[in-house]
């Protein structure tokens, strides 16, 4: 049973690693970088870039919710758990959710399908920078969980 609680936590972190990850890519090297392709490409490859990418954030989001679920009973299945604890666990939740609604708007309500209704495309550039903000404070939380 150990071993399925190991590869458990394994995706889990995985899972936060694309995602984060992923946005900081994007953000501190790949955007910095387009400035040496023609500037008409430029949005050609970052819609490219954000449509492979959404799949992976939605891939990541399935995979931290259930194994979320999973480490989170295992917890309270081993431990009596402090109410610190909870707390911590629920701000990192709603944070959380704040972070999937972002990726639903990108990708449902920005996407190229609604694109004459959408607004900027700095609108995204924005929303990505605030998601890889809230990815920030969730491994904050993340970390406070570990020693409550």
């Amino acid at each position: 049973m150990e071993i399925i609680n190991i590869i458990t936590l394994w995706l889990h972190y995985l899972a936060t690693v694309m995602w984060i990850g992923g946005m900081a890519f994007n953000l501190l090297v790949l955007r910095p970088s387009m400035i040496v392709i023609d500037q008409n490409q430029r949005p050609v490859l970052g819609t490219m870039v954000l449509k492979r990418f959404i799949i992976f954030a939605w891939l990541c989001i399935a995979v931290l919710v259930l194994t979320g679920i999973s480490i989170y009973y295992n917890r309270i299945a081993s431990d009596n758990i402090p109410a610190t604890y909870g707390i911590v666990l629920l701000g990192k939740h709603i944070v959380t959710s704040i972070m999937i609604l972002v990726v639903a708007w990108v990708s449902f309500v920005l996407s190229e399908k609604l694109a004459p209704f959408a607004p900027k495309p700095d609108t995204i550039l924005i929303l990505v920078k605030t998601n890889l903000s809230l990815g920030i404070l969730v491994l904050f939380l993340t970390s406070g969980l570990r020693v409550t």
